[in-house]
């Protein structure tokens, strides 16, 4: 069985090297390196090497949490539709619709989960990625930069966040990213593992409440 035979932490690239069987196999991220629970003498293939790092968020997570992702999204489609009957809400985003998982990455990173467009006329409003957990964690709203990003490279596309929480009441907050903000993250550990989240308040010009969003829906066509 192949054997990791060396871990070489190159600290210019802030990656680990993974050696298996003497040869150079492919390069880990510091900041999911403690997660991958990887150790000299572990028998090991270099393609599971390379699978675990490029799946690592997917693997960590499981379809537990990825069935919860999809409650939070068809709880924020059923909404919208609900109080506007004329609009039609679809899962677009990569594996959006689903809690299966899925060996391989969007083409798109940072792409929204819905698309809110005309029941009848097609005419498309904007896009919402949705988010969040079961509690908030800590008073700050976090939000993944490529989603930011996607929103600051696509702005005809009228993209919003959504982060549902459930516990203890049921709470819809969302932001609308600026198009010029050069937006820093910030580490947070997660289940071992390093993630970055750019972090928002109640008093963020971002920060949007649902009559907020919903204003915006009408303000572009009548609903009513």
């Amino acid at each position: 069985m192949p054997t990791i035979t060396e871990i070489r932490h190159v600290a210019k690239s802030e990656r680990y090297w993974i050696f298996v069987d003497g040869q150079y196999c492919t390069s880990v991220r510091v900041r999911t390196f403690p997660a991958l629970e990887l150790a000299v003498g572990q028998e090991i293939t270099c393609d599971e090497v390379i699978e675990l790092e490029n799946f690592h968020w997917k693997h960590k997570y499981g379809e537990k949490a990825w069935e919860k992702e999809k409650v939070r999204i068809d709880r924020v489609r059923n909404i919208i539709e609900t109080k506007f009957p004329r609009l039609k809400v679809s899962v677009v985003g990569f594996g959006a619709d689903s809690n299966k998982f899925l060996g391989e990455h969007p083409d798109e990173s940072g792409k929204p989960d819905l698309l809110i467009e005309g029941r009848d006329s097609g005419r498309k409003y904007c896009m919402l990625e949705v988010s969040g957990t079961e509690y908030m964690r800590g008073d700050s709203y976090w939000v993944r930069p490529d989603k930011l990003s996607y929103a600051q490279k696509n702005p005809t596309e009228d993209v919003w966040v959504c982060l549902h929480y459930s516990q203890p009441s049921e709470k819809l907050v969302f932001i609308r990213p600026k198009p010029e903000t050069d937006y820093r993250p910030s580490e947070k550990e997660i289940r071992g593992s390093i993630e970055h989240y750019v972090e928002f308040s109640e008093h963020s010009d971002e920060h949007k409440s649902a009559d907020d969003f919903f204003d915006h829906l009408l303000s572009k066509r009548d609903l009513k």
